[in-house]
């Protein structure tokens, strides 16, 4: 990996953990737990709320097996980050958001036995999230993008067909859909 990849990805994950972690701190210094701030009326609402499973409550009964489990993916993306030859522009950038998120909700976890939840779209009732959660549905939406719309440029792949590029929007890509 260049030089300049391995500073975005570090960049990214220390900035995105920094910006999560920022955050929480906000919502725990200005919010009630349970208690709501509006912010879209019947929209978007600030409810400050922990989690002491995984997505979506999972694993609540066993928070040290998550923890360590947490640590162990952690360190195996980590590896993978660094070890990894990129193909595609902004592969270091997605998982640079990945690893940010990751790394928030891993500092919860270890320095609090819990995760800091606090975003709420309640239009769609969808559960309390937090940044970091943000951080790593973006980079997985990112890299799930760069791995269906860019040429394939892996010279060790067998697979020599092409997917599709997303620079032409207007043509039948999966990427135009």
């Amino acid at each position: 990996m260049p030089q300049n990849r391995y500073w975005t990805l570090i960049s990214l994950m220390l900035g995105g953990g920094l910006l999560d972690q920022g955050t929480k701190w906000l919502a725990k210094s200005y919010l009630s737990s349970g208690a709501s701030l509006p912010i879209l009326p019947n929209i978007f609402q600030l409810t400050l709320s922990y989690n002491t499973g995984a997505a979506f409550s999972m694993f609540r009964q066993q928070p040290q097996i998550l923890a360590a489990f947490t640590v162990l993916l952690f360190c195996a993306l980590m590896l993978y980050a660094f070890r990894k030859q990129f193909y595609y522009r902004g592969e270091s950038v997605a998982l640079g958001l990945i690893l940010g998120g990751a790394l928030g909700n891993l500092l919860d976890r270890l320095l609090l036995g819990k995760v800091t939840d606090f975003l709420d779209v309640v239009i769609i009732h969808y559960p309390i999230f937090n940044v970091a959660d943000s951080l790593i549905f973006i980079g997985v939406i990112w890299l799930v993008i760069l791995y269906l719309c860019q040429p394939n440029t892996n010279p060790s792949s067998s697979d020599s067909e092409p997917h599709a590029d997303c620079s032409n929007a207007h043509d039948a890509s999966p990427c135009a859909r």
